[in-house]
């Protein structure tokens, strides 16, 4: 199967550079020179570079990196890596000579740069319904007479790490696993597999990042009486800690550990609060690593969650060509008066194209999926270091007994993890839905921003309420369908 595409909208060409095979990626032809890297970072970064540089080298397969493929790297004098468990990629130094050799070698699919990546906060649900959700009868007597709260569904927080402390988001309670994954190819000697550090209570030592981008998700609200719960409270949270400084190898890191132990936590879903801005205004690349991961979780049933990027006003700004993935679901920030923020990355009107992969066609789009909060987010606060970027903000908006546990952020990191909680609800109510089906719930209940087009917003507001009431209809329409045969 080859995995081919057409622009639409828009002269300009999606340079694919190889015919690949379907998403297990048997290549039926070869790359012979830099020249035909499909990556133009590496590119760059090998032309200004004579040593060995930081490389993301995917393989064909389902699975982890074979017996073969590690031998393929260690005869050509890589020795410097770590393999992943479900994924067959490798992270490795390498040199303008063995990237050549890895470019023409049987069974590699790509080779990529490990790029650099930045978390995207700039600084609820009571505007999106979520507090409708938790409070409204008629779902209660739909869901067994329990409130929804996103109960027993899996979210991994792929970021900067969870502090598991805070009472709001405990280990061992809903945060039921925090694992430290953050990899250093500079430190090794030698290729090994991966190493994930689990069961660590606090991650989040060096940026408090993930700490509320975890309480938004599914904080309890327990210091705070409620006040500052999550949207998910019923939800398992599973942090991956990456640390203050983020590249794409560390992210990876989360997916597989996502993959991993997904039967294990019932993980559905997996948020990503960060990006790249060098990747800004990029043609969705089927060949990139992020999104071979991403589409193998969507076949194992777990949702991508992104952030659309705070580089906006102007267009072409989403950070990453895998946020336009038509499988995924990217989130720009909006005020809580129903305003786009100004911050918040922009897609190109009009542009997108056709990928077809593994025999079915998708098309891609070049905007957000939907919007939501993303201004003035109080969530939870890591203990330590504490952070004077937002004291007015903070001292602003949070009671004086309530500031040392909890912070203001503001950032379309704050608006992907809400949408992540959603879909939890969402998944409670009905938990066969996969992410097409999640992403169309979502765009169809949405509420219409007005004076902003689709490129800019998505489909609009997310509307938790609808959503939910959407996702009985669907779970309904299910089980007569189910008693018609």
């Amino acid at each position: 199967m080859k995995i081919s595409s057409a622009l639409f909208g828009s002269s300009m060409v999606l340079s694919l550079g190889l015919i690949f095979g379907s998403m297990s990626f048997n290549q039926e032809t070869k790359a012979s020179s830099l020249n035909e890297i499909t990556d133009p970072k590496l590119s760059e970064v090998l032309e200004n570079t004579a040593g060995p540089v930081e490389v993301i080298v995917t393989f064909d397969g389902e699975n982890g990196v074979s017996p073969d493929q590690m031998e393929l790297l260690k005869k050509i004098g890589v020795d410097q890596g770590v393999t992943f468990e479900s994924l067959p990629i490798a992270g490795a130094l390498a040199t303008k000579d063995q990237i050549k050799q890895l470019l023409k070698a049987t069974g590699v699919q790509s080779v990529y740069y490990n790029e650099p990546l930045q978390y995207e906060n700039e600084g609820a649900t009571d505007y999106t319904g979520v507090d409708k959700v938790k409070t409204d009868r008629s779902f209660q007597e739909l869901n067994e007479g329990f409130p929804i709260t996103g109960n027993n569904i899996g979210v991994v927080i792929n970021d900067s790490g969870v502090d598991g402390t805070h009472k709001d988001i405990e280990f061992g309670r809903n945060l039921v696993q925090n694992v430290l994954g953050s990899t250093n190819l500079n430190s090794l000697s030698g290729i090994f597999p991966v190493t994930y550090v689990e069961n660590v209570p606090n991650t989040d030592s060096s940026s408090g990042h993930g700490t509320h981008v975890a309480g938004t998700v599914g904080g309890t609200g327990a210091i705070s009486a409620g006040k500052y719960e999550g949207v998910a409270p019923g939800a398992n949270l599973i942090g991956y800690g990456s640390g203050a400084a983020v590249a794409m190898l560390d992210t990876l890191g989360g997916f597989d550990y996502a993959l991993t132990h997904q039967q294990e936590y019932n993980i559905r879903i997996i948020t990503n609060s960060w990006g790249a801005t060098s990747d800004a205004g990029t043609d969705f690349d089927p060949n990139h690593p992020i999104n071979i991961v991403t589409k193998k979780l969507y076949d194992r049933g777990i949702i991508t969650v992104f952030s659309a990027g705070n580089s906006g006003p102007n267009e072409s700004t989403i950070s990453g060509n895998y946020k336009k993935a038509p499988w995924v679901v990217t989130v720009a920030a909006g005020d809580k008066q129903g305003n786009l923020a100004n911050f918040s990355s922009r897609g190109l009107k009009g542009h997108g194209g056709t990928v077809t992969v593994d025999g079915m066609s998708y098309k891609w789009e070049d905007r957000p999926t939907v919007t939501a909060p993303g201004v003035d987010i109080i969530s939870t606060r890591v203990f330590t270091p504490l952070s004077a970027l937002s004291a007015a903000k903070d001292i602003e908006n949070i009671s004086p007994a309530h500031l040392p546990y909890y912070t203001t952020f503001s950032g379309t990191s704050m608006a992907a993890p809400h949408t992540a909680g959603i879909i939890a609800l969402l998944l409670e109510v009905e938990p066969s839905l996969n992410s097409f089906e999640v992403k169309d719930i979502l765009e169809q209940t949405a509420t219409d921003m007005e004076g902003y087009e689709s490129w800019e917003t998505g489909a609009g507001y997310v509307n938790a309420y609808e959503a939910v009431k959407s996702a009985f209809t669907y779970q309904q329409d299910k089980n007569k369908m189910k008693k018609a045969n």
